[in-house]
């Protein structure tokens, strides 16, 4: 794909983000490599309002759409992070979604042998809002570009890295208001939540994306997403960490 058609298509994603709704082109619009797909979405986003990192394909139902072989992953903006409070807003999200994830916040980077690679971690909670039309969706060079559905990042309270709590399985829930709760656990991210933000590293590394120390990193769905609208509120524990979220 040219870097004009590039340019044409991550103008029309961003102008669907600020206008609140789906994109207008076709799937064969698309890039026609994943690797074309990345180097347009990191063209269109300055490194300086990346604020965050979401891991995509990294669970069996995701894996199951894009039929991926290894991970992909997109920016988060400032804007779309939210690191204090307890609540965040919805509006201007197209068809939002909510999944309880454990998030990593970057230490050193590029890697030091004498600052560890993570220096915090937390539970928070992942908003993807494609604005991809809906041929395109199921498409992995579709899904890349669009920064892997960026919608939202909210992390909950943050303690110091303890990569050994996040080695062992644990068992991961979460509702919405008063409903039943909702079931998972560790073992549904591929790899564990550390093993993918290990993985994740090593493509971003790979593929050159901007990353900095201070980032935070969503690990991957630990339970599948629900749809989500102003006024739920979130409640979710696993590993340890709990949270409660409200959407506004």
């Amino acid at each position: 794909m040219s870097d004009p058609q590039a340019t044409r298509l991550t103008a029309l994603l961003a102008q669907a983000r600020a206008d609140g709704s789906p994109a207008q082109f076709a799937a064969s619009d698309l890039p026609d490599t994943v690797d074309a797909a990345y180097a347009a979405a990191f063209a269109a986003t300055p490194a300086d309002d990346i604020a965050g990192w979401k891991i995509g394909g990294a669970n069996p139902w995701s894996q199951a759409v894009f039929a991926n072989a290894e991970l992909f992953f997109g920016a988060l903006l400032a804007r779309e992070t939210v690191t204090e409070g307890a609540s965040f807003p919805l509006d201007g999200l197209v068809a939002p979604l909510a999944e309880p994830e454990i998030m990593l916040e970057l230490g050193a980077w590029p890697p030091r042998a004498d600052t560890p690679v993570f220096t915090r971690m937390a539970l928070g909670i992942e908003i993807p809002a494609t604005v991809l039309p809906d041929d395109a969706k199921p498409r992995l060079a579709g899904q890349v570009i669009d920064r892997a559905g960026a919608g939202g990042l909210w992390v909950g309270p943050a303690e110091p890295f303890d990569g050994a709590r996040l080695t062992s399985a644990f068992s991961a829930r979460y509702r919405l208001n008063d409903e039943d709760w909702r079931e998972g656990h560790s073992g549904n991210v591929f790899g564990g939540p550390l093993g993918s933000a290990l993985l994740f590293l090593g493509q971003a590394l790979r593929r050159g994306a901007p990353l900095r120390s201070g980032h935070w990193i969503a690990t991957g769905g630990l339970v599948p997403a629900t749809r989500v609208q102003p006024g739920t509120q979130i409640t979710a524990e696993a590993a340890g960490l709990s949270l409660t979220l409200d959407l506004t």
